[in-house]
Protein backbone atom coordinates (compact mmCIF):
# COMPACT_ATOMS: atom_id res chain seq x y z
CA UNK A 1 0.00 0.00 0.00
CA UNK A 2 1.51 3.18 -1.19
CA UNK A 3 0.25 6.42 0.71
CA UNK A 4 0.24 9.85 -0.73
CA UNK A 5 -1.46 13.09 -1.00
CA UNK A 6 -4.66 11.29 -1.92
CA UNK A 7 -4.90 8.73 0.78
CA UNK A 8 -2.54 9.88 3.57
CA UNK A 9 -5.65 9.61 6.22
CA UNK A 10 -5.24 5.92 5.72
CA UNK A 11 -2.03 6.50 7.23
CA UNK A 12 -2.96 8.38 9.83
CA UNK A 13 -5.26 6.12 10.82
CA UNK A 14 -2.93 3.16 10.52
CA UNK A 15 -0.49 5.12 12.80
CA UNK A 16 -3.25 5.60 15.37
CA UNK A 17 -4.39 2.13 15.33
CA UNK A 18 -0.65 0.62 15.74
CA UNK A 19 -0.27 3.59 18.45
CA UNK A 20 -3.52 1.67 20.23
CA UNK A 21 -2.39 -1.78 19.82
CA UNK A 22 0.97 -0.53 21.75
CA UNK A 23 -0.98 0.89 24.89
CA UNK A 24 -2.25 -2.41 25.24
CA UNK A 25 0.86 -4.14 24.77
CA UNK A 26 2.13 -1.87 27.38
CA UNK A 27 -0.63 -2.12 29.53
CA UNK A 28 -0.19 -5.67 29.62
CA UNK A 29 3.64 -5.99 29.97
CA UNK A 30 4.41 -7.86 26.71
CA UNK A 31 2.59 -9.79 23.95
CA UNK A 32 -0.27 -11.53 25.83
CA UNK A 33 -3.49 -13.08 24.40
CA UNK A 34 -6.10 -10.69 22.31
CA UNK A 35 -4.49 -8.01 21.85
CA UNK A 36 -5.78 -7.38 17.91
CA UNK A 37 -9.53 -6.80 19.50
CA UNK A 38 -8.92 -3.47 20.31
CA UNK A 39 -8.49 -2.90 16.73
CA UNK A 40 -11.16 -2.60 13.55
CA UNK A 41 -9.99 -5.28 11.30
CA UNK A 42 -11.70 -3.41 8.48
CA UNK A 43 -9.02 -0.13 9.41
CA UNK A 44 -6.09 -1.81 10.41
CA UNK A 45 -5.04 -5.47 9.94
CA UNK A 46 -0.99 -6.50 9.68
CA UNK A 47 -1.17 -8.35 6.60
CA UNK A 48 -2.61 -5.50 4.42
CA UNK A 49 0.41 -2.96 6.24
CA UNK A 50 3.25 -4.98 5.92
CA UNK A 51 4.25 -3.36 2.40
CA UNK A 52 3.12 0.22 3.77
CA UNK A 53 5.17 2.80 1.92
CA UNK A 54 4.46 6.57 1.87
CA UNK A 55 5.12 8.65 -1.08
CA UNK A 56 5.62 12.43 0.32
CA UNK A 57 6.36 14.23 -3.12
CA UNK A 58 8.03 16.78 -1.08
CA UNK A 59 4.26 17.09 1.70
CA UNK A 60 5.55 15.81 5.04
CA UNK A 61 1.88 14.05 6.46
CA UNK A 62 4.05 13.19 9.38
CA UNK A 63 3.76 9.29 9.04
CA UNK A 64 5.80 7.24 10.50
CA UNK A 65 6.03 4.33 7.53
CA UNK A 66 8.82 2.07 9.89
CA UNK A 67 6.31 2.44 13.06
CA UNK A 68 3.37 1.16 10.43
CA UNK A 69 5.68 -1.61 8.77
CA UNK A 70 6.95 -3.05 12.60
CA UNK A 71 3.15 -2.40 13.98
CA UNK A 72 1.82 -4.70 11.00
CA UNK A 73 4.15 -7.26 12.27
CA UNK A 74 3.31 -6.98 15.54
CA UNK A 75 -0.04 -7.29 14.64
CA UNK A 76 0.71 -10.55 13.16
CA UNK A 77 2.93 -11.52 16.27
CA UNK A 78 -0.07 -11.08 18.34
CA UNK A 79 -2.44 -13.21 16.51
CA UNK A 80 0.28 -15.79 16.05
CA UNK A 81 0.82 -15.86 19.48
CA UNK A 82 -2.92 -16.13 20.06
CA UNK A 83 -2.99 -19.34 17.52
CA UNK A 84 0.06 -21.16 19.91
CA UNK A 85 -1.98 -20.33 23.16
CA UNK A 86 -5.03 -21.39 21.69
CA UNK A 87 -4.49 -24.72 19.48
CA UNK A 88 -1.19 -25.81 21.93
CA UNK A 89 -0.49 -28.95 19.69
CA UNK A 90 -2.52 -28.14 16.31
CA UNK A 91 -1.05 -24.52 16.23
CA UNK A 92 0.65 -25.03 13.09
CA UNK A 93 -2.50 -27.31 11.37
CA UNK A 94 -4.40 -23.82 11.53
CA UNK A 95 -4.71 -21.87 8.07
CA UNK A 96 -4.48 -18.69 10.05
CA UNK A 97 -1.16 -20.04 11.41
CA UNK A 98 -0.28 -20.98 7.52
CA UNK A 99 -1.06 -17.31 6.45
CA UNK A 100 -0.02 -15.57 9.23
CA UNK A 101 3.66 -17.55 8.95
CA UNK A 102 3.95 -16.88 5.12
CA UNK A 103 3.59 -13.62 5.59
CA UNK A 104 5.97 -12.84 8.25
CA UNK A 105 8.49 -15.09 6.50
CA UNK A 106 8.10 -13.00 3.40
CA UNK A 107 9.01 -9.79 5.89
CA UNK A 108 11.53 -11.80 8.31
CA UNK A 109 14.31 -9.49 8.14
CA UNK A 110 12.86 -5.74 7.65
CA UNK A 111 11.83 -4.15 9.97
CA UNK A 112 11.91 -6.64 12.52
CA UNK A 113 15.03 -9.12 12.22
CA UNK A 114 14.01 -11.33 15.33
CA UNK A 115 11.12 -12.45 13.33
CA UNK A 116 13.45 -14.74 11.52
CA UNK A 117 14.42 -16.77 14.89
CA UNK A 118 10.99 -16.34 15.88
CA UNK A 119 9.64 -18.22 13.05
CA UNK A 120 12.57 -20.60 13.14
CA UNK A 121 11.25 -21.88 16.27
CA UNK A 122 7.52 -21.66 15.35
CA UNK A 123 7.79 -23.34 12.25
CA UNK A 124 8.77 -27.14 13.50
CA UNK A 125 6.85 -30.29 14.21
CA UNK A 126 4.62 -29.30 17.35
CA UNK A 127 6.65 -31.83 19.48
CA UNK A 128 9.83 -30.01 18.72
CA UNK A 129 8.20 -26.35 19.71
CA UNK A 130 10.39 -24.99 22.44
CA UNK A 131 7.47 -22.67 24.19
CA UNK A 132 10.68 -20.79 26.27
CA UNK A 133 12.92 -20.29 23.30
CA UNK A 134 9.65 -18.92 21.58
CA UNK A 135 8.64 -16.71 24.75
CA UNK A 136 12.11 -15.15 25.01
CA UNK A 137 12.45 -14.25 21.55
CA UNK A 138 8.79 -12.54 21.50
CA UNK A 139 9.30 -10.39 24.64
CA UNK A 140 12.94 -9.35 23.06
CA UNK A 141 10.66 -8.23 20.14
CA UNK A 142 7.91 -6.41 22.69
CA UNK A 143 10.77 -4.52 24.54
CA UNK A 144 12.57 -3.48 21.41
CA UNK A 145 10.23 -2.46 19.18
CA UNK A 146 7.25 -1.17 21.75
CA UNK A 147 8.48 -0.55 24.73
CA UNK A 148 11.87 1.03 23.51
CA UNK A 149 9.39 2.89 20.74
CA UNK A 150 7.92 5.04 23.85
CA UNK A 151 10.54 4.95 26.04
CA UNK A 152 12.85 6.90 22.80
CA UNK A 153 9.65 9.52 23.00
CA UNK A 154 10.47 10.44 26.74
Amino acid sequence: MIIDSTNYKIGNQAMANVLLLYYHLLDEGGITNDQTIYLDPEEFNGFDFLDFEVNNSGVNHGIDETLVKQGAIIYLLCDLNDMIAEYDQDYGLQPITKKICSALKTHESIPIPEVKPLLNTVLVPESEFNCSAYNEILQNIYRKYVHDYFSKKL
